[in-house]
């Protein structure tokens, strides 16, 4: 019976020991994967501050050439006006029906408007 109380006794002593070590492991482990983590985090803010002072210097690049930018104003003129009258208002009028239906065909609008008055809306002929 005392050989078996002094097995029972080394069996716990070496269970006391496996479990320590166990922990010493996972400690171990564990403070390895925390390095590992802030590690990699002081590389992503590295990273990140680095591309952040690029984009703030393209940022201020850009703003600098739109302050410089020269600004362009077009106007259409509608209807000249010359100091000369060189046509007649015949000739105008057949330039500008000519113009209008060329503008039609080339957007695709109907040339005339469609005949009849427009439906009537709300009407009760609904089934």
């Amino acid at each position: 019976m005392r050989t078996a109380w002094g097995y029972l006794l080394i069996l716990a002593a070496v269970f006391c020991f496996g479990w320590s070590a166990h922990g010493w492991h996972n400690a171990k482990t564990e403070l390895a994967a925390n390095q590992s983590a802030e590690q990699t985090r002081q590389v992503v803010t590295e990273v990140t501050r680095k591309s952040g002072e690029v984009l703030e210097a393209k940022l201020a690049e850009l703003k600098a050439n739109e302050i410089h930018t020269e600004r362009e104003i077009r106007t259409e003129i509608i209807k000249p006006v010359f100091s000369n009258v060189c046509a007649t208002d015949e000739s105008v009028r057949v330039f500008n029906q000519s113009v209008d239906q060329g503008e039609r065909t080339l957007s695709g609008k109907p040339a005339d408007i469609v005949p009849g008055r427009p439906a009537a809306t709300g009407g009760q002929n609904r089934h």
